[in-house]
């Protein structure tokens, strides 16, 4: 009995013991649970959830006001929001403010102020008279950066290294600004083969868009690179990579480049302000190869299977397959002598050209508001825009060539009036600049120049 009674006792104690301690686990997780709940708020402001990000991380308004994508930024670059659109192109002749940002912006009320307040901007640091509608150089870069809905959210353009100017969406105002960088360039060579399209193949190159356009700018009068181009075809470029604040920031002035192909091979060399081949030939001519920035051949020259007619006949030009509303530019200089409709052909242009040549342009979704006969347009003027008007199966631009009335082949026919040269006097130090960017792409290639008797030979080291 006496064990047994032990027993009970220390059964109680025991028990008594673990209530005791069951209570003080109880007050001290009670108390621990009082201590996060009092400091947790001002812990976890360290730690940003998705409802407290700020708009720089989350998302992107037409406020556009933040930290990290604010208008205060010296560079537009990829976007802190995966969902916005950004372009990134250069001009070409012809393009304005004012075309640049009705091409890209759905909204034209929105386009038409964007271009009015970053033509004002550009207008209060440039000495010559400016405004939407002037014509760009050629080669500016320029960037566009919509939401996902396409609504404008910033722009800027680069008309020199020295001068670059932003617009940006801030709150309900639009806010333009002009750039204040440290610039510095570098020369580098890029070689790279064809391999589909030019963009393509200086993509695998493993540069941008930004620098096949400038190439394609510069060989524009000699190279149609839709019909021309063959695939191992070889490009060198002798250019300049911009850096700005020490980071690269696009591309500069192309030196020198070097296309030699299957069918055809040419020289640029930067000289002064202008191309010139190794003939010291300007590059620059009377006509341009095609009236549209980028093309595709959908029907050429020649006899063939109409697709709406069904029958056999003669066409008088060729097909550019290119999306509804692509500008469209005269090829020339020269006087409007039609604008209008004209049966099959739809929205019809014709431009009666100084040396004997006409151009007309068919099936346009709609002119320009400045294009009627008598006007005069200079070479690389927007004069329309491509559609479907008429007889047409789809969007292209059917472009025609008339030589002294005739109908000629666009893709072959030589339309050279005059070709410009280096002056006498400089025509040595051209040769001495030339040779020696030649040689910074390996080009195995020197120019003798003899200044009195103006004779020019190439010879093959």
């Amino acid at each position: 009995m006496q064990r047994h009674f032990k027993y009970g006792r220390n059964l109680k104690r025991e028990r008594r013991f673990s209530a005791k301690l069951g209570l003080t686990v109880a007050i001290v997780l009670l108390s621990c649970s009082a201590v996060c709940f009092f400091y947790l708020p001002s812990i976890s402001s360290h730690f940003p959830s998705s409802s407290n990000l700020p708009a720089s991380q989350e998302q992107v308004g037409l406020s556009g006001s933040n930290t990290t994508c604010d208008g205060k930024s010296d560079h537009i670059g990829p976007s802190c929001n995966e969902e916005l659109q950004e372009i990134v192109e250069v001009t070409d002749q012809g393009d304005t403010i004012s075309s640049l940002m009705s091409d890209n912006i759905s909204d034209d009320a929105v386009a038409q102020k964007v271009a009015v307040r970053l033509a004002a901007i550009i207008r209060q640091h440039r000495a010559k008279p400016f405004d939407s509608n002037t014509a760009l150089d050629p080669g500016c870069r320029y960037t566009i950066n919509l939401d996902r809905e396409g609504r404008f959210l910033k722009a800027a353009i680069e008309l020199d290294a020295a001068n670059v100017f932003h617009i940006m969406q801030d709150a309900s105002a639009l806010r333009s600004w002009k750039e204040e960088v440290v610039l510095d360039f570098k020369l580098e060579t890029l070689v790279f083969q064809m391999r589909g399209t030019l963009d393509d193949s200086v993509s695998r190159a493993g540069e941008g868009t930004e620098l096949a356009s400038k190439i394609r700018h510069l060989f524009k009068w000699d190279i149609d690179f839709q019909s021309e181009a063959f695939r191992g075809d070889t490009c060198k470029v002798l250019f300049e990579r911009r850096y700005a604040d020490d980071r690269p920031s696009g591309y500069g002035r192309i030196l020198c480049a070097v296309y030699e192909g299957k069918k055809t091979t040419k020289t640029a060399i930067l000289f002064g302000d202008k191309y010139y081949n190794e003939k010291l030939e300007e590059l620059k001519k009377d006509f341009l190869r095609t009236p549209l920035k980028k093309i595709r051949v959908t029907s050429h020259f020649g006899n063939r299977f109409h697709p709406v007619l069904r029958v056999w006949r003669k066409h008088m030009g060729v097909d550019y397959g290119a999306a509804e509303g692509t500008p469209v530019w005269s090829v020339a200089s020269g006087v409007v002598t039609f604008a209008g409709r004209q049966n099959g052909y739809g929205n019809y242009v014709c431009v009666r050209h100084d040396n004997g040549f006409e151009s007309r342009y068919g099936h346009l979704q709609r002119f320009e508001k400045d294009i009627r006969m008598g006007r005069r347009v200079k070479q690389g003027d927007q004069i329309g825009r491509v559609g479907m008007t008429g007889i047409a199966t789809g969007p292209h631009l059917d472009f025609q060539l008339l030589e002294k009335g005739k109908h000629v082949n666009p893709l072959y026919v030589k339309m050279v009036q005059s070709l410009k040269t280096v002056p006498e006097p400089l025509a040595p130090r051209f040769a001495s600049v030339l040779n020696d960017r030649l040689l910074s792409l390996n080009v195995n290639r020197v120019v003798l120049v003899n200044s009195t008797s103006r004779s020019r030979k190439s010879v093959v080291e």
